[in-house]
């Protein structure tokens, strides 16, 4: 189970490439590689950047489980509360009305919707705190590499490194070493 802590730690943990050292990689298998050096190396503020998903990444930067299905329950289980109650208020209190003889309050008959309103609200509040939380709207970013949306691989450094100590922890593996300017 995930602690309210690391949830909060993961939501606000995202930090903007500014400054420090890029490498660039032409395979995802060397971006992998890389990944686990720089974390094996002790380096805390690195991030991969990849024009396509790779599988392992997150392990081998050493990520902890992402917030995402956290907020998804909470939020898809907080609107269908919200929505049973809305329900109970209406049926209930506001316009009390007995169909067919049933009672003012007949359950199952509003499961379905309780169940869409928790799927579609869970869903539409999970992409909305991923824009906002993953600053995804921000449209005047500048690119950390120009072809690393298209068919180039990426890995930034922030610590304050010299090239040489970068070079050192990427040695075996073939990239091309870049200030980020």
């Amino acid at each position: 189970m995930v602690s309210f802590k690391e949830v909060k730690e993961g939501l606000f943990s995202y930090e903007e490439p500014d400054k420090g050292w890029v490498a660039i990689f032409t395979k995802p298998q060397e971006l992998l590689k890389a990944a686990e050096k720089v974390r094996d190396a002790g380096i805390k503020r690195f991030d991969c950047f990849t024009p396509m998903p790779i599988h392992g990444l997150d392990k081998a930067m050493g990520l902890k489980r992402s917030w995402v299905p956290f907020v998804t329950l909470v939020t898809g289980l907080g609107m269908a509360l919200l929505e049973f109650l809305y329900i109970l208020y209406i049926d209930v209190i506001n316009w009390p009305i007995v169909y067919g003889g049933k009672p003012h309050f007949s359950f199952p008959a509003y499961i379905p919707i309780l169940f869409e309103v928790t799927v579609f609200m869970g869903g539409v509040c999970t992409a909305a705190a991923v824009i906002v939380l993953g600053r995804l709207g921000k449209i005047n970013r500048k690119p950390i590499h120009p072809r690393v949306t298209s068919d180039t691989f990426a890995l930034w450094i922030g610590d304050e490194l010299s090239r040489q100590e970068v070079e050192k922890i990427l040695s075996p593996i073939s990239c091309e070493i870049k200030p980020l300017e």
